[in-house]
């Protein structure tokens, strides 16, 4: 540190000049830094992955010749998929301009025909939440419609969105309910796993071919505490943590629903309870016991009466051995295992092999259910007796995402560009037969995290959330306490829970994120793997939009918020109308939607400006920590927090009270209103 000069503030000393150690210099500085160290880190992983990509371009060229040599469902193979063909990497409809349109083209030869596209300014808000996790800014919304090639803009939209950072943010809410990523802030009990998030999230931000994903996820090697796959591993307190993750893997790669074989044999399914231990077995390398807790109370003529079968009995050792030949037969070239004697690779290998077929149909189906609301398979993630309604469709795509080496952007960038997503939404019932087979678009509302995104999106403000952490000091090893950082986006918050729930470890800041994401089907709590969420509606939803803390904060013309910015500038009345509603919905209001506005705030709104300071808001310090905890004040601090955060930062003094108060209102109906919380 240096001083500026004699009195002034203290500055950072280092290439940067004249950055100041003030509380917003800091800020500034800390943002810079995590983007410097983000790509730092990117270009690290690049270099040191070198070898490792050329095994992994070596694994998809052979994908591509085991394509070649399938025949596909209801239709020749087309040129590209001939044995001669394989440097074309393309597996288009014979005779059909392009892949993109060959969704659509598949779907009118089975006679849906999507009906005219969504608008512009619909479509953008719609691409913009399913790839990047928020809405769009008044900036991207500008450079959207100033872009001369109207046929093309939504092409070139999507190539953009695809090229942001935040493509990697809008997946992690996903693959942590997937994969069942479940850290504890302190003392992890039962279930917990480690913080495997930042592997994922690199590896999204990375666009890692998914076949190399999951066998990393499946090998289980690096950091349990730092961010790693390792961390995956964990399953803290159980007596067969390889059963669980086998489990997890069944259920998110091969659509098979294990959960009951831990304990019995599953009459819904064909598989037996030996054979998840015996994945679990290959998973740890080694025999795998089966636990005393897996067992049914009762005798035989009690488990007769429940309809079910117990054909292990605990303490027996089940030996590694792949059961599902049928879905992937144990048959690879030589080189593809490197350690040929290692049952958990042998096991990412059938996973992940071209000649399993149900993987990549299970990735492509994941995306096109997130992507239009419902998959061509149902449940996506428990395919036993499931049925696929348009089998050509999925087999076209998942053909097209192993010629093009497992990429999740490639199969993204086909179904954001086919007029079955771009068409209206649509509610999945009866009287919509198309979406409710999944070949339309169907209403969806967004995820929890992509709400809390677009509100702090909207309002342009940083989610201020303090430190998702309560052993700020460090004074517990990783395995009692973990740092999950300073969130930026709300997929970084977890369970807020603590041992015993003492108030002096409670979070008060990031609380509210927390209680907000909860009432939308977010989980803290892990345990479970889950592709689903609840989606019903609640009472608790639009109680929460309408009195929660976190709208206040929105709908508050603070100094820090956007929508204060834009009341401040000199324009004309129903011009702030336009923009409040450019932030808020992404769209121009109606004519009739302006003038309502008009006429509530055109009291005062020349007067509106005061000459006043910016309000100055004390910094918050996080004073407890596990080891002070237990100190009287320790609880008062937080009950003190808790009160300040629940008040939030005061409004400007820089608009006249009467007149403010009139713009929040507006701010909090259109914050409130069902086109802010569901997609076009």
């Amino acid at each position: 540190l240096s001083l500026a000069a004699p009195g002034g503030d203290f500055q950072i000393v280092g290439p940067q000049a004249g950055l100041p150690l003030t509380d917003a210099g800091w800020e500034s500085f800390a943002a810079e830094e995590r983007l410097r160290l983000a790509a730092l880190n990117r270009e690290s992983r690049r270099i040191a992955g070198h070898a490792e990509t050329e095994y992994w371009q070596r694994r998809h060229d052979w994908a591509r010749q085991e394509l070649a040599a399938r025949p596909s469902v209801g239709r020749p193979a087309g040129p590209s998929e001939a044995k001669d063909g394989l440097d074309s990497r393309s597996t288009e409809l014979p005779h059909r301009p392009s892949a993109n349109s060959a969704i659509d083209t598949i779907l009118s030869d089975a006679g849906i025909a999507p009906p005219g596209p969504i608008d512009d300014y619909a479509f953008l808000r719609r691409v913009t939440l399913d790839v990047i996790g928020a809405i769009p800014t008044p900036e991207a919304i500008a450079d959207f419609m100033a872009e001369p090639d109207r046929e093309g803009r939504r092409a070139a939209a999507v190539d953009r969105l695809l090229d942001s950072p935040a493509w990697a943010d809008n997946w992690m809410g996903y693959w942590q309910d997937v994969l069942g990523e479940n850290p504890n802030l302190v003392n992890p009990t039962l279930s917990n796993t480690g913080p495997f998030r930042w592997w994922i999230h690199e590896s999204f931000s990375d666009n890692k071919p998914f076949d190399r994903f999951a066998t990393e996820l499946i090998l289980m090697e690096g950091s349990k505490y730092f961010g790693g796959p390792a961390g995956f591993e964990l399953s803290t307190q159980d007596d067969a943590p390889m059963a669980v993750k086998a489990r997890v893997i069944a259920q998110a790669f091969l659509g098979l629903d294990m959960k009951c074989a831990r304990c019995h044999d599953d009459p819904r399914h064909d598989f037996r309870q030996r054979d998840l231990f015996s994945m679990a077995a290959m998973l740890r390398r080694g025999p795998q016991e089966v636990p005393k807790t897996s067992t049914v109370p009762g005798d035989e003529a009690a488990h007769q009466s429940l309809l079910i079968e117990i054909t292990l009995k605990p303490g027996e050792r089940i030996d590694p051995e792949w059961t599902f030949a049928s879905l992937s037969p144990d048959d690879f070239p030589d080189w593809v295992l490197r350690a040929s004697d290692d049952p958990r690779e042998r096991l990412a290998a059938l996973v992940t092999s071209p000649r399993n077929e149900r993987f990549a149909q299970m990735i492509v189906n994941r995306l096109w259910r997130r992507y239009l609301g419902r998959g061509l398979v149902e449940p996506v993630d428990d395919w036993e007796n499931a049925e696929i309604t348009h089998p050509e469709l999925l087999d076209f795509l998942a053909r097209e995402f192993v010629a093009h080496d497992y990429d999740l952007k490639h199969l993204t960038r086909l179904i954001l560009n086919s007029r079955a997503y771009q068409s209206p939404a649509r509610d999945s019932d009866a009287a919509n037969a198309d979406a409710a087979r999944g070949a339309l678009a169907i209403r969806r509302r967004m995820s929890a995290e992509q709400l809390v995104d677009s509100l702090f999106a909207a309002a342009g403000k940083p989610l201020d959330a303090g430190p998702i952490n309560i052993d700020i000091d460090g004074a517990r090893p990783q395995s009692s306490s973990l740092n999950l950082g300073q969130a930026t986006r709300a997929w970084h918050f977890t369970s807020l829970s603590n041992e015993r729930d003492r108030p002096s470890l409670a979070l008060p800041q990031a609380q509210p994120f927390v209680t907000l994401m909860e009432a939308f089907g977010w989980r803290g709590s892990r345990q479970d793997p889950l592709t689903v969420r609840a989606d019903s509606a609640e009472v608790l939803q639009p109680a929460m939009m309408a009195n929660g803390t976190l709208t206040a904060r929105i709908v508050r013309l603070t100094d820090d918020s956007a929508f204060t910015s834009l009341a401040l500038a000199e324009r004309p009345l129903d011009e702030l109308v336009r923009q409040v509603y450019l932030r808020a919905l992404s769209r121009w209001p109606s004519d009739a939607e302006r003038l309502a506005w008009c006429d509530v705030l055109k009291t005062g709104y020349a007067d509106r400006r005061i000459d006043a300071p910016l309000t100055a808001v004390a910094p918050v310090r996080q004073l407890v920590s596990w080891s002070n905890h237990l100190a009287p004040e320790a609880t008062a601090f937080k009950a003190a927090l808790e009160k300040r955060v629940r008040e939030g930062n005061p409004p400007t003094r820089r608009l006249q009270p009467d007149w403010r108060e009139r713009l929040e209102d507006m701010l909090w109906v259109l914050v409130n209103s069902p086109e802010f919380v569901f997609l076009p």
